[in-house]
C-alpha cells in the first residue's frame, strides 16, 4: 500500500480578477478552491492515474471539512486526524500581471496530536509499505519531528520517499530514508553550496555524495525548465526538457513524485518510471491555478520524453 504523510495542509484559493488596483474595488471573474498540501496533492495525482493510495492528514475546522468534501469527491481515500483548530488558506490571486501568492499562517498543533500522528503511522504501516512525507510542518513542531517519523517508518521495513526542504530536509535525511526529491533551490541549500544546473556531471556527483553520507536509493533532482535528474549510486539518468504550454507550475513536483512512486510500486523499472513521472511534472504546468496533471497529457507526453543515461 502507499500512504502520503500531510503534516501542514492548506486549502488554496484562486481568486481570477483582470489587475490589482490601489484603493479601487477589485471584482473577482472566478473563484475555485484546491486541497492542497504536498502529500495530499500525491494522493491525487496517484488516483488521477489510477492507482490507490491512503493520504494521512492533520485537518480542522471548516477547511478541514472542506478538504475532505473534496478528496471524496475526487475519490481519493484519506485518514484524517482531526484538531480543533482551523486547517490554514492560501490565497492565489492571478491577474494580467501574474500571481500574487498570500499564504495564510498554520494553526500550531499539541504534542499529543503529534502523537496521534505516530500512533496511526505505527497502527497502519506494514513492512514494504510504501510512504510518501511531504512538505512543511505545523507551528508547534521542530524539524526533528521528521527524523523521528523516518526512523519509525524504516524501523518497520517501510519504503520512504522524502520532499521537503531546508532544516526539514537536513535533519529528516538523517534518518536514512529511500529516497528524496528535491528541486534545484532545495538541493543547494541540502549541500550548502551553488551548482550550475547545467553541469550536470558536477550534479550527479555531489548526489551520489549525498547517497552515500546518508545511506540513500536514490535522489530524483528537477531542474525546473532544464528536465531532472535520476541519480543512483550505480547509474544516473537525465530527462530533457519538453517544450509543452505552461499555465502554472504549481503541483508540477508532486505530480512528477506522484508517477514515480505509483510505476515503482508495480515494479515498473527505475528508468521507465523515470520517464513517466517527467511525463507527469510537465502534464502538471500545462494545466492553470493549482490543478495536478491530467492522466490523458500524461500519456500523451510519454512518447515525448527523452531519458539519457550519463553515467
Amino acid at each position: 500500500m502507499i500512504f502520503t504523510l500531510t503534516m501542514n495542509p492548506c486549502l488554496d484559493r484562486y481568486i481570477y480578477i483582470d489587475k490589482l488596483i490601489l484603493d479601487d474595488t477589485i471584482r473577482a471573474k472566478k473563484v475555485k478552491d484546491y486541497p492542497a498540501g504536498k502529500g495530499i496533492d500525491v494522493s491525487r495525482v496517484i488516483k488521477e492515474l489510477d492507482g490507490i493510495s491512503i493520504a494521512i492528514a492533520i485537518l480542522g475546522g471548516e477547511m478541514g471539512d472542506r478538504i475532505e468534501r473534496m478528496l471524496d469527491k475526487e475519490g481519493v481515500i484519506y485518514s484524517s486526524i482531526r484538531v480543533e483548530n482551523e486547517t490554514r488558506m492560501n490565497i492565489i490571486l492571478e491577474s494580467d500581471k501574474g500571481q500574487y501568492r498570500i499564504s495564510m499562517p498554520g494553526a500550531r498543533i499539541t504534542k499529543k496530536k503529534l502523537n496521534v500522528v505516530f500512533e496511526m503511522l505505527d497502527a497502519l504501516v506494514r513492512p514494504d509499505d510504501i510512504v510518501v512525507i511531504s512538505g512543511s510542518l505545523p507551528k508547534g513542531v521542530k524539524p526533528e519531528a521528521y527524523f523521528e517519523i523516518i526512523k519509525l517508518l524504516k524501523e518497520k521495513k517501510s519504503f520512504v520517499y522524502f520532499d521537503s526542504d531546508g532544516e526539514k530536509l537536513k535533519f529528516g535525511i538523517k534518518a536514512c530514508p529511500d529516497v528524496i526529491k528535491p528541486n534545484k533551490y532545495e538541493f543547494s541549500r541540502l549541500i550548502e553550496k551553488e551548482i550550475n544546473e547545467n553541469d550536470l556531471n558536477t550534479l550527479v556527483r555531489e548526489g551520489r555524495n549525498v547517497i552515500k553520507r546518508y545511506g540513500l536509493k536514490e535522489i530524483l533532482l528537477t531542474l525546473g525548465s532544464k528536465g531532472s535528474l535520476l541519480i543512483t549510486v550505480e547509474e544516473a539518468y537525465y530527462s530533457l526538457p519538453v517544450d509543452v504550454p505552461v499555465k502554472s507550475a504549481v503541483g508540477a513536483g508532486d505530480s512528477f513524485l506522484a508517477a514515480y512512486v505509483l510505476k515503482r510500486s508495480e515494479n515498473v523499472s527505475v528508468r521507465d518510471a523515470f520517464k513517466w513521472a517527467n511525463a507527469a511534472g510537465n502534464a502538471a504546468v500545462m494545466t492553470p491555478g493549482t490543478e495536478l496533471c491530467r492522466k490523458d497529457d500524461v500519456l500523451n507526453l510519454l512518447g515525448k520524453i527523452k531519458i539519457k543515461k550519463i553515467s
